[in-house]
């Protein structure tokens, strides 16, 4: 007969320094499989426990709790192929913020590049004020996007004499910025603080921050990969015990 080792939960969750009580709340939450109960009614710990919640700590390197919480779920249901899927979308994403990035850096250059970083001669690319719809072909977003983040206070359109919105260089830049630092996980809060500190610097001085932002995308993507290597090696272990079965 087969022996299965049997753990405590602190023999599980000691090495992580974290209580075994969040153990029991990951079995509530179905984030673990359901553990057999020993005749004093203590849970019965085993390996597959084990695996399930190392792999869900060490896959927070590159993904938020969310969607770690999505994927052990899934495998707990035992569907392997979608918790993989799942993962691949988030990093898809990642990948995808990191190229918009990429563009969005590169038309702020190229607008420095050809009328310098004085802001006076960076208003004349637009020769007239451009309306919201316009605006939002140029910076490939929506129209309800620019609009949640003007109630966010990211921005203050010009106002004609008939009330609409309306835009010029100086504003078309400062959306640029602020669509990097959103791809970039930013929230709204700390968007307004960064912003402050950009209308005190240059557009050199700009660029150089969205830049180190651009590197911060680019080592979440390779947190990203990490993640899905844990999440890949449990599946693995998992296969080998014939969970799936």
């Amino acid at each position: 007969m087969i022996s299965i080792k049997a753990y405590k939960g602190i023999e599980i969750t000691r090495p992580f320094h974290l209580s075994p009580d969040l153990l029991r709340k990951y079995e509530t939450w179905k984030l673990i499989p359901r553990a057999d109960r020993g005749d004093n009614n203590y849970r019965l710990y085993n390996e597959t426990h084990k695996v399930f919640f190392q792999a869900s700590r060490r896959m927070l390197i590159g993904y938020s709790w969310t969607e770690v919480a999505k994927m052990m779920k899934l495998l707990v249901e035992k569907d392997a192929e979608a918790a993989t899927v799942l993962a691949i979308e988030f990093q898809a994403k990642l990948v995808g913020n990191y190229k918009e990035g990429k563009h969005v850096i590169s038309q702020l250059k190229k607008t420095i590049s050809k009328h310098g970083v004085n802001e006076d001669s960076l208003a004349k690319r637009i020769d007239r004020l451009i309306t919201i719809s316009e605006i939002s072909d140029i910076i490939n977003l929506p129209v309800s996007t620019l609009r949640v983040w003007e109630q966010h206070q990211l921005f203050e359109p010009i106002r004609g004499d008939n009330n609409y919105r309306y835009f010029n260089q100086r504003l078309l830049n400062r959306l640029f910025t602020i669509k990097l630092l959103r791809l970039s996980g930013i929230g709204f809060e700390q968007c307004q603080h960064i912003l402050k500190e950009l209308d005190q610097k240059n557009f050199n001085e700009i660029i150089m921050i969205l830049e180190k932002r651009l590197k911060d995308m680019k080592k979440d993507i390779n947190n990203g990969l990490k993640a899905l290597g844990h999440l890949n090696d449990l599946i693995i272990h998992l296969e080998g015990d014939d969970y799936f079965e």
